[in-house]
């Protein structure tokens, strides 16, 4: 199966795999930029940098690539990937205000994406094949929502993001088996609970070393509870222009982020009910993510108005483990005082 890249989660796969690809998110390794050098700022965050890294080096081979509206940095990604590869190279526009207008918008923007990919594979997008792709990806979503209420695997959640959703699922399934083998354990109340905040970590031994301290994660990573959770509940209809409705509500509707405009506060709302039953907030943003650092400030005061402690962890790969971990292990330790 040929492959199309994606970066955002606000990008819908169910599209790409419609039109007969595999969605393949491209993300960062953890390892040092040398050729992005020549071709973007090096104020420009990890995760842009190091994709264009794998670009440049041959590494990625993609029949297109789907770029959606987020930051500034992503968007101009878009522009030197196009100028810099062979890859088929589509811009969709994701509405930035979030408000009753959004959804008429984000479904023309579907209809356009959905008849470049037409064009890239040759193949109609109906609703049968339509449909059977939202079936699939609404199983892998909430399966991945159940395993992350235990404990959060984000081995997995990286291949949910770059593998086929049916090889995930099996996965997700013979998980659940060993849990369900394993003897039940009673409740330790004296684990801390962290709610890890931020945008994206490529890297499964960061949130390792997370846990490894002492702390039970709740999740609120880009690469983490943000790329399966949605909050509509709608059955998948018959028609397509249905379906194209169905997907322009669930992807204006997940999971809070910080390039969005939300009425009300909404992310804000949403970080401080997650927060409600931590002991602590690490935000674990990638240096020069101007998105989440703009919200940074306002979030760090309202969480320590809750009486939580808040620890800043900034990314860039590659990443120092021991003197991450050196931090954590401090930041533990206060907690424990």
């Amino acid at each position: 199966m040929e492959k199309v890249g994606y970066f955002c989660t606000f990008t819908p796969k169910e599209l790409i795999r419609a039109a007969g690809f595999l969605p393949v998110r491209v993300l960062a390794r953890n390892d040092s930029v040398s050729l992005a050098n020549t071709h973007i700022q090096s104020y420009c965050c990890s995760q842009v940098r190091g994709s264009l890294e794998r670009m440049l080096n041959g590494e990625l081979r993609f029949q297109g690539v789907v770029f959606t509206r987020s930051c500034d940095s992503l968007m101009r990604l878009a522009d030197i990937w196009d100028r810099n590869s062979e890859m088929k190279v589509f811009s969709m526009e994701f509405p930035t205000k979030i408000d009753h207008r959004a959804k008429e918008f984000l479904i023309e923007e579907f209809y356009s994406l959905k008849e470049t990919l037409e064009n890239w594979s040759g193949r109609e997008i109906d609703e049968k094949n339509l449909s059977e792709s939202i079936r699939i990806y609404s199983e892998l979503e909430n399966l991945l929502k159940k395993l992350f209420e235990i404990e959060p695997d984000y081995h997995l959640i990286l291949n949910a993001e770059t593998e086929t959703p049916e090889e995930v699922i099996r996965l997700l399934r013979l998980r659940f088996e060993e849990i369900r083998s394993k003897k039940e354990r009673k409740k330790d109340d004296t684990i801390k609970k962290a709610l890890v905040t931020g945008s994206v970590c490529p890297i499964p031994e960061v949130m390792e070393l997370i846990r490894d301290t002492g702390f039970r994660i709740i999740d609120d990573l880009c690469t983490g509870s943000r790329f399966f959770t949605t909050f509509t509940k709608k059955k998948i209809p018959d028609t397509m222009d249905e379906l194209m409705d169905f997907l322009a509500e669930k992807y204006l509707k997940k999971a809070p982020c910080p390039t969005k405009n939300y009425p009300e506060d909404g992310r804000f709302k949403y970080l401080i009910e997650k927060a409600e039953d931590v002991d602590a907030v690490i935000f674990l943003l990638l240096k020069f993510c101007e998105p989440h650092f703009f919200d940074y400030p306002q979030l760090k005061e309202k969480f320590e108005e809750m009486g939580k402690k808040t620890l800043l962890i900034e990314l860039e790969f590659p990443i120092s483990t021991e003197q991450l971990r050196t931090r954590l292990e401090a930041f533990y330790e206060m907690l424990e005082e």
